[in-house]
Order: C-alpha cells, then structure tokens, then sequence
C-alpha cells in the first residue's frame, strides 16, 4: 500500500515542504490534509509557511477546482468538525465564500 501524499508531508524531515503544489484534483496538500482530517499535518504546514512568512496564503489558498474552496469551506463542506475548530485557532477568514457565493 502507497502512504498517502499527506502522510508522506509528516515522514520527510529532510527535503523542504512542498506546501505550494497543487494535485491533480487542484488540491494543495493544505487541502488534502483538511479534506482527511489529518490535523498534526495542517498543524506542520502551517509552521511551515509561517517560517516562510507565507501563513495567510495558506488559510486563505483556494482548490483549484470549480468549488474554489478555502481549506476552513472544505472542512465544513467535508464536515470535518474537529478541523474546524481546530482552524479556527487560526486568523482564517470565516467570511469567505466559494465560487458560487455559499
């Protein structure tokens, strides 16, 4: 069995965390990790752009998909309370809409 792309982000200490590239489906792994509910990889991509001075693009980074969902829209649209709560320690942007306006 493949670990999964998020999983792969905790095990790698030696290479740079790739936090900018997006899947196939339009996802960075930001997204994938919300989508899982995988909070201590959120946790270590947020550490990460935040030494990259790079916090806020992350909170705020849209799927590249028709949805455009921020990574708080998409653990609410994938009900992920715990992520929720868990982002919302964060300065994330609860007023943001998806592309169509929900």
């Amino acid at each position: 069995m493949n670990p999964s792309p998020t999983s792969q982000i905790v095990e790698t200490t030696d290479e740079p965390i790739k936090i900018h590239v997006y899947d196939d489906n339009g996802y960075l792994p930001i997204h994938r990790a919300t989508f899982n509910g995988h909070e201590i990889v959120i946790k270590n991509i947020l550490d990460e752009a935040q030494r990259r001075n790079e916090f806020t693009q992350q909170l705020e980074a849209r799927t590249h998909d028709i949805n455009e969902l921020t990574p708080l829209l998409l653990a609410t649209a994938a009900g992920r309370l715990d992520i929720i709560a868990y982002l919302l320690t964060y300065p994330v942007n609860f007023h943001a809409v998806d592309a169509n306006g929900r």
